[in-house]
């Protein structure tokens, strides 16, 4: 299946991350920058044909007006399957149901060093183009990974003796009180339902975000996803001193 991507972000990140096969670069033929000629320059490596056009044919092929001047045409992205250990911090999230989130909580996960994301299996193939602009190239980048139940995320940390952290407030740890280890899995939920008893009664720990003020609202899930992921890369930075 082919797909059609727009504006030179989207389109770098595509071909740097390499989980797709390349058809073809549309190009303005008369919009010259450094960033259009690297990105010339990946797709003739991975032996993408590079077509250059008049703004007004681009245009024409475009969903949107912000393309800039640049369109990918390649194929689905392929994911890899979650069996082989994961070093590092794991991020799971349940809940998620808009594209402008899932991808600004991608940017915010590959920006502060996240090893993977996880989560319950849907198809987010329609919205990639959304997705993929609104994380700035994270998501093709990051990498990802869909479970069919909560179980085999259980069976798969247990496996490997990863520790599962959960955002929920019963029995929870503050934040900044919170130690984490060198590999781990946190589990956030949606601002609305939270976690499901599956995942926190498998719970390592719970750890909850502590509050300037008194305020008994949880904060929506990209907001969480930053508060945590900045937190844990400022205790790594400082651990390695």
């Amino acid at each position: 299946m082919k797909n059609l991507f727009e504006g030179a972000i989207s389109c770098k990140a595509i071909l740097e991350a390499k989980n797709r096969k390349c058809h073809v670069l549309y190009v303005d033929r008369n919009k010259r920058t450094k960033d259009f000629s690297y990105i010339i320059h990946l797709a003739k490596k991975e032996n993408c044909e590079v077509k250059f056009l008049e703004r007004s044919e681009i245009d024409e092929m475009a969903t949107g007006k912000s393309h800039g001047g640049m369109l990918l045409e390649c194929s689905d992205r392929t994911f890899n399957t979650l069996n082989q250990p994961i070093q590092g911090y794991i991020a799971y999230l349940d809940g998620l149901e808009d594209p402008y989130n899932l991808g600004s909580i991608c940017r915010t996960l590959y920006a502060s060093g996240a090893s993977a994301l996880i989560l319950p299996k849907r198809s987010w193939k329609e919205a990639e183009p959304v997705i993929l602009r609104a994380s700035a190239g994270a998501y093709e980048k990051l990498d990802i990974y869909f479970i069919e139940k909560e179980e085999d995320l259980i069976y798969y940390l247990t496996s490997h003796n990863i520790p599962l952290y959960c955002a929920h407030r019963k029995d929870a740890k503050g934040i900044y009180d919170m130690k984490y280890p060198d590999t781990f899995c946190l589990a956030i939920g949606g601002a609305l339902r939270g976690l499901s008893s599956v995942i926190t009664k498998n719970s390592t720990q719970n750890v909850v975000i502590e509050y300037g003020r008194e305020y008994r609202n949880a904060l929506d899930s990209a907001s969480a996803v930053a508060v945590f992921s900045f937190e844990i890369l400022r205790q790594k930075k400082e651990s390695q001193g």
